[in-house]
């Protein structure tokens, strides 16, 4: 499915990658049936160099140090200021606003509903996945990213299990992957799939009323035959999320460059 892609540049002073955030998921309502086989085809993957890893360790410190100073950019949209940009304020600033420190247009930090997100910032460095953004020039971008096959098949697919409220939550496999009876069951799989967008039914250890949401070990997917399983979440990523994108400098260093946003 080739979607367009809103590419949020961002260019600074930091010396650290920013790999990809990957949000806890909620499950949908889903009509547990039968529905047309979703295939995917993974974007080209890239595989870090030396220089990329350093970037990366250095994101990794920055983080560890809630490192602003570390983690400057200027915000674009395309050849143009994104609407959030302040263009009389300096880097630090802008970064503030996009990652929930402050408020648009507030000169100090705070206000801003569950921010600043430097949990969303340390979940971008949990992912070590990469593809190259051949429609962006150099970017790579993280996490690995897919494209349905098909267009005309997922929206066969959507309209046989999405409910006319609330749409799936769609994941695709990186590889050939065992959908297993429980979460890390080691008995005979209830199937085997390859390259495929699944929907999401639940996740795996679930909530406990009054406690933090436990990080997801399993998802529990709808199969095309209509019956349930579980995959790891390593074995799978969203169908549609952010990504974060780095460019390399003439210097052969990398920076960070933009934001792939997913489309709404």
């Amino acid at each position: 499915m080739q979607t367009a892609k809103t590419y949020t540049i961002l260019r600074g002073l930091a010396g650290a990658a920013l790999l990809v955030a990957l949000a806890a998921p909620g499950a949908a309502a889903v009509k547990k049936t039968a529905y047309p086989e979703v295939k995917v085809t993974l974007d080209k993957p890239y595989k870090p160099d030396a220089a990329f890893e350093k970037m990366h360790a250095a994101f990794l410190d920055a983080i560890k140090r809630k490192d602003l100073q570390a983690l400057t950019f200027l915000w674009t949209v395309g050849d143009t200021p994104a609407d959030e940009l302040d263009l009389g304020r300096d880097a630090i600033h802008n970064f503030k606003v996009a990652f929930g420190f402050r408020g648009l247009g507030k000169d100090a930090d705070g206000g801003v509903d569950n921010g600043p997100y430097w949990d969303v910032l340390a979940s971008f460095a949990d992912d070590a996945t990469y593809y190259t953004a051949t429609d962006a020039g150099n970017l790579v971008c993280g996490p690995i990213s897919a494209e349905v096959a098909d267009d005309r098949i997922f929206e066969q697919a959507r309209k046989k299990i999405e409910t006319a409220n609330e749409s799936a939550e769609w994941y695709f496999t990186l590889a050939e992957t065992a959908v297993t009876k429980a979460p890390g069951d080691t008995g005979a799989p209830v199937a085997k799939v390859g390259l495929v967008a699944l929907p999401l039914l639940s996740f795996y250890p679930p909530e406990k009323e009054g406690a933090p949401p436990p990080a997801p070990t399993h998802f529990e997917v709808l199969l095309p035959s209509g019956r349930t399983g579980w995959v790891p979440v390593t074995a799978v990523r969203p169908l549609s999320a952010d990504h974060l994108c780095y460019a390399r400098t003439p210097s052969g260093d990398w920076k960070i460059a933009a934001i792939d946003q997913a489309s709404q």
